[in-house]
């Protein structure tokens, strides 16, 4: 869904505990395996402020993104934003929730929220794609999460 300064993802339920989507969302290493989005990350201590150097496609092939991770709250949400400088053209956070439902089950959904001088154009040009990479990212998550609780499941 596209907002007038907003950008989010399909709230995706996965048939996997929230526990694993969040391990999952957090094993930076393994991007490349499941994430068609951001095929890479890097991110070298997992605390407020620390850089997330990630690879993102918007469509037209990778590009280098540089963002500085601004909220974790364990199981529930990890943020991260643009530099964010009172003279940026557009300022972003992007918020990516996991709602549990029960044991075996949660709900992921993720939102880019924008703010400054050249919004309007960046939501113009960018924002279906986006939205599109954000759907990637929720389902690809989804499917890696419910095949890793399936083998988890047989295993036990």
């Amino acid at each position: 869904m596209i907002t007038e300064d907003a950008v989010y993802s399909d709230r995706v339920a996965i048939g996997a505990p929230a526990k694993l989507v969040w391990e999952i969302l957090l094993d930076f290493e393994r991007y490349s395996e499941w994430n068609g989005f951001c095929p890479s990350l890097e991110n070298h201590s997992l605390e407020i402020g620390s850089a997330v150097d990630m690879m993102i496609d918007l469509g037209n092939g990778p590009s280098r993104q540089v963002e500085y991770i601004s909220r974790i709250e364990s199981e529930r949400c990890i943020a991260w934003r643009m530099p964010n400088r009172q003279d940026d053209p557009v300022h972003a956070v992007r918020s990516q929730y996991i709602e549990p439902r029960d044991e075996e089950s949660c709900i992921y959904w993720t939102v880019d929220e924008f703010s400054g001088p050249a919004m309007a154009t960046m939501m113009e040009q960018l924002a279906a794609a986006v939205e599109a990479g954000f759907n990637r990212c929720a389902y690809d998550l989804k499917e890696r999460a419910e095949r890793l609780y399936q083998i988890h499941r047989q295993e036990t």
